[in-house]
């Protein structure tokens, strides 16, 4: 289980994270929602280890394979985008699987400079899912699909991570709800949990939206 105790973090002089208390159960897909600039995207670099934290204690998630979507691509310029997920290790014919699940495979042979915005985001989002592992770390996913592709892509994510350990940030309400079992929502400075609910506990992503207003 990840789990914050009382911790602390902060850049500078702004302080993001204060006794900051927060846990999120393997095998479960957990969204953190909340709007962009208040810390959200440190959470999971805290969660991840990237970063440690100023005080308090971090327990992090017992997988040893952790798959990311950045909200950067990160791709590698240099590498075709067959090449970008061969050279992290996946082999090519899965590899040209889920180029051709996110719509790439006849794109496979050009290089990012090549492709537009939402071509490389989902060259990002193939190599993350085709990569794998024991838990997936995404960081605003959709970030730059048009609704028609975000639709698609948001399909095959849920089923890619469906009963497995996910931590996914999102500032959408239905990203949000698509995706994830539970979800967090999160707000103000330093970041605070405002409510911590199961998808269940509402009937669609409208409800979710209507119960945030009373929050907010």
């Amino acid at each position: 289980m990840l789990e914050f105790i009382n911790a602390d973090f902060s850049y500078d002089d702004k302080i993001l994270l204060k006794n900051f208390s927060f846990s999120a159960r393997e095998g479960v897909s957990t969204a953190i929602l909340g709007p962009s600039g208040f810390g959200k995207t440190t959470l999971m670099n805290l969660s991840a280890g990237f970063i440690k934290p100023k005080g308090g204690k971090i327990v992090p998630f017992s997988g040893e394979k952790a798959s990311f979507i950045f909200q950067e691509d990160r791709l590698l310029p240099w590498f075709t985008a067959l090449e970008n997920l061969t050279a992290v290790g996946i082999e090519e014919n899965t590899a040209k699987e889920y180029l051709d699940k996110v719509g790439l495979s006849d794109s496979m042979d050009k290089y990012p400079s090549e492709l537009s915005g939402g071509m490389q985001r989902r060259l990002a989002i193939a190599r993350a899912l085709a990569f794998g592992g024991d838990i997936f770390y995404f960081d605003e996913p959709l970030r730059g699909l048009d609704i028609k592709t975000s639709g698609e892509i948001l399909e095959l994510i849920r089923k890619e991570i469906s009963e497995k350990t996910a931590l996914i940030i999102t500032h959408s309400p239905k990203e949000a709800f698509s995706l994830c079992d539970r979800i967090v929502f999160c707000g103000k400075s330093p970041l605070e949990v405002l409510f911590d609910k199961n998808k269940s506990d509402f009937s669609d992503e409208n409800e979710l939206l209507e119960f945030m207003k009373t929050i907010e």
